[in-house]
């Protein structure tokens, strides 16, 4: 489904390129006007600071939906319920660099993603101050979205590849940055902006914005070791606090498709959550199942029909919050909003920051209240309550344990998987696999447009 958006986008905008070309050709001669069909000035004019902040939300989306459902294809969470070998590979955890699926669904959305918000932020910055611009809040807004959303593409890219480049696989875009970094570098980035993002949104006067992006800077600092400071901002966050990723049933570009490619496509599910039953799969289980199944997150399985996966052999076990009557604001299918945002993730960022400086009574007091009390738990549920016993592994898979317990399909757990691996030399990445790949690889269509990069990871494969 993302591939033919992808490229149903590219066709729409040649079109629309074509069409106005055509209107400019004489009846008569070969004289052809090209105009440009947005310009750097209408970009900067203060009235199309609206459209241009509906295109970088836009342009996210695009991108979160498959950052979700491919990162937790290779964390556990999801087994693949259809038959695209390229989306084998990664739950295999076995990629090619001349994976597709990579390419089309992860490595360019992200791109196209932080080619916009960095743009808009170029185009507005010049605004500032000038005695013609009256509404002075307005470009601040749009700096403000361009820093968040140019900094959560960083995240991403951090937290899934082994490298990256600011180029992105388009040519106007190769050269944007001389060389390729790694992700504590890339996660560096996303701080400084989302730092950046949260002056620009209080200077604007939004406030959801501005303590979204602390949010961000406690994520960033917690990937980067900064525990303390990770803490510290993210004390500042309610924990009723949630930002939304929103989405829409008017148009398919506008779906949720982590609700259309799991629950929402009876017929055609093609991530399912795995019940350890599946010898296909190597008898992979999502490890909190059966809790989940228990507090009704999880349908298993589903009746069939109307739920059948693409691959017929696979039994589907649906997940419940996006679609199914989840708790709300959930159950609205293709509507379904999530939460990249909340003070549900601060909260916990906060009590695993206690834990590392040794306060293990203080977070799992702080973890519980967050997560056994359903009228604190974004789900509403009550979960089993967590108990540290010192043993280090085991206390940093019950917090993982926590971190789903209010962020589940929100992109959160290949951050943490490769951020305890990298940081702690602790595995979660599950082991009956064939492969060994912790990180996506630059994909090759990178590798042959970019001169700058001759490598999809320094060592090789296994990624990582």
């Amino acid at each position: 489904m993302a591939r033919l958006r992808w490229i149903k986008r590219l066709l729409l905008g040649r079109l629309i390129a074509f069409s106005l070309l055509a209107a400019t050709i004489p009846a008569c001669g070969l004289d052809v006007f090209d105009p440009d069909i947005i310009t750097p000035e209408d970009v900067a004019d203060p009235s199309a600071i609206p459209l241009a902040i509906v295109g970088m939300v836009g342009d996210f989306q695009f991108a979160y939906d498959d950052w979700v459902l491919y990162g937790d294809l290779i964390t556990d969470v999801f087994l693949t319920a259809g038959t695209f070998p390229t989306r084998r590979e990664v739950q295999e955890r076995q990629m090619l660099v001349q994976n597709v699926s990579i390419n089309t669904d992860l490595w360019e959305p992200i791109h196209t993603n932080r080619a916009s918000a960095d743009n808009a932020v170029a185009n507005l910055t010049p605004l500032i101050g000038d005695p013609e611009i009256e509404d002075q809040a307005l470009v601040n807004e749009g700096i403000a979205f361009g820093q968040y959303y140019g900094a959560y593409a960083r995240v991403m890219l951090a937290e899934m590849f082994c490298q990256s480049i600011l180029g992105g696989g388009f040519p106007e875009l190769v050269n944007y940055e001389a060389a390729p970094i790694g992700p504590d570098e890339r996660m560096q980035q996303a701080l400084t902006l989302f730092q950046q993002a949260e002056a620009s949104a209080t200077a604007a006067g939004r406030a959801d914005l501005a303590t979204a992006a602390r949010v961000g800077q406690a994520r960033a600092n917690v990937w980067l070791g900064n525990y303390q400071q990770a803490a510290a901002v993210a004390a500042t966050v309610d924990p009723d606090f949630r930002f939304f990723s929103e989405y829409s049933s008017n148009d398919p570009s506008q779906y949720n498709e982590v609700y259309g490619s799991t629950y929402g496509d009876p017929g055609r599910i093609r991530w399912t959550v795995g019940d350890g039953t599946e010898a296909t799969r190597h008898f992979e289980k999502f490890p909190f199942f059966d809790e989940w199944v228990a507090l009704g997150l999880i349908q298993s399985p589903a009746p069939n029909p109307p739920f059948q996966a693409f691959d017929s052999e696979i039994k589907v076990n649906l997940q419940l919050i996006y679609g199914g009557g989840g708790a709300p604001p959930n159950g609205t299918g293709q509507s379904t909003p999530i939460a990249i945002a909340s003070g549900f993730e601060a909260g916990i960022i906060q009590a695993e920051a206690m834990y590392r400086a040794g306060d293990l009574g203080g977070a799992a007091a702080l973890i519980n209240s967050l997560i056994t009390n359903p009228a604190a738990n974004p789900y509403g549920k009550a979960f089993s309550p967590v108990a540290f016993t010192g043993a280090f592994e085991a206390d940093i898979a019950e917090i993982g344990r926590a971190y789903q317990a209010g962020l589940w399909l929100t992109g959160q757990r290949m951050g943490f998987f490769r951020r305890l691996l990298r940081n702690d030399g602790v595995d979660f990445f599950l082991a009956a696999v064939p492969g060994r790949d912790t990180a996506f690889p630059v994909p090759q269509q990178e590798l042959d447009n970019n001169a700058d990069i001759s490598q999809s990871c320094p060592t090789g494969p296994p990624w990582s």
